[in-house]
């Protein structure tokens, strides 16, 4: 009988010690402030069927955040209670930054790319934003990020070119 036992304790042991379950967000982090980041889910929802929007993005401000979380990082956040506003304000319970392998020719990461944009004086973004997409363009060493306007109905694009420096 004690035979039996032994192999399902191991079992119920390793399935609770690294088991996270599902992020509850996956997005870029476009703001930091102290020890909060505010990111922006990467994939929009559709709430037009029940009168929303058709294209919703996700925000929340993560307090306790760690220090090597930065502006441009993609993560994967988990989290519990999620403060009704927008964006919305939690606290994170772990985090995990994902990271790109630079393309073939390029000398900066797709965050690096990012994280220029995002910091830059010159492109002067204070509004809430998500990313559209990032592409590198080893011809003319270029990145081209765009960004969305989330902010308010219009949806505008934002479009930037970074030189891969």
């Amino acid at each position: 009988m004690k035979k039996l036992y032994i192999p399902l304790i191991l079992l119920l042991l390793l399935s609770l010690s690294g088991c996270k379950g599902d992020p509850g967000m996956i997005g870029y982090v476009i703001q930091r402030e102290n020890d909060r980041i505010l990111v922006v889910d990467t994939i929009a929802q559709d709430f037009s069927e029940t009168g929303g929007l058709d294209e919703f993005y996700n925000a929340i401000w993560f307090a306790n955040a760690p220090e090597d979380v930065n502006i441009g990082d993609k993560v994967k956040v988990w989290f519990d209670i999620v403060a009704e506003s927008y964006p919305g304000q939690s606290t994170v319970k772990y985090i995990e930054v994902v990271n790109f392998e630079k393309p073939s020719g390029a000398n900066l990461s797709e965050t690096e790319a990012l994280h220029k944009v995002l910091t830059s004086d010159e492109n002067n973004i204070n509004q809430l934003v998500a990313v559209s997409s990032i592409e590198y363009n080893r011809d003319t060493g270029k990145w081209k990020i765009i960004l969305k306007d989330i902010w308010n109905d219009r949806g505008e694009l934002l479009e930037f070119q970074v030189d891969d420096q």
